[in-house]
């Protein structure tokens, strides 16, 4: 007896391997993006902690990490919707991941235009004191990225719960 993995609406063995190959890119990236968030996140806490860094470091720093911060974010999500487009039809679930990416993809670009943006012309020429505009921005920033994060590690929880399977001679 083998087990194989088939589509809900019943489509053809080539279509549900493509599906599933798409299914892998997804979960793949948002592992990663989740990993590297962590990362970036991890290394912007023990920057801003450690007593040898003067605020004009911290400030050239967090120029120099958070764009890439922002690009990686956009193409992991990006990836994985494109992905999540190409597996939907595996499972339901997948469907909801998908809704789930584009939401946090809406909130991440909300982010970046409308709160980091704005943020970092604040930090620049580094060195500045820090406003209440700034303190503002900076907590915006850090709920919405929270909020992003949640619902990427929702997406992907969903992404990987086992696909429904069907049994075959």
């Amino acid at each position: 007896m083998q087990t194989e993995f088939v589509s809900e609406d019943g489509s053809s063995p080539r279509k549900s391997r493509l599906a599933v190959a798409a299914l892998v890119v997804m979960r793949l990236v948002l592992a990663c993006w989740l990993g590297a968030a962590f990362l970036f996140i991890w290394t912007s806490v023990a920057e801003q902690v450690f007593p040898d860094f003067n605020s004009t470091i911290r400030d050239q720093l967090a120029t120099i990490r958070f764009p890439f911060y922002y690009i990686t974010g956009t193409s992991c999500c990006t990836l994985a919707l494109a992905s999540g487009v190409l597996c939907r039809s595996l499972s339901r679930r997948l469907t909801v991941a998908l809704m789930l990416i584009t939401l946090a993809s809406v909130i991440f670009a909300c982010d970046y235009w409308f709160v980091y943006r704005p943020l970092q012309e604040l930090i620049i020429p580094a060195g500045q004191l820090r406003t209440e505009q700034f303190a503002d921005l900076h907590t915006w920033s850090r709920n919405m990225n929270v909020f992003h994060l949640l619902l990427v590690l929702l997406s992907a929880i969903q992404a990987l719960l086992p696909l429904p399977q069907t049994t075959s001679r």
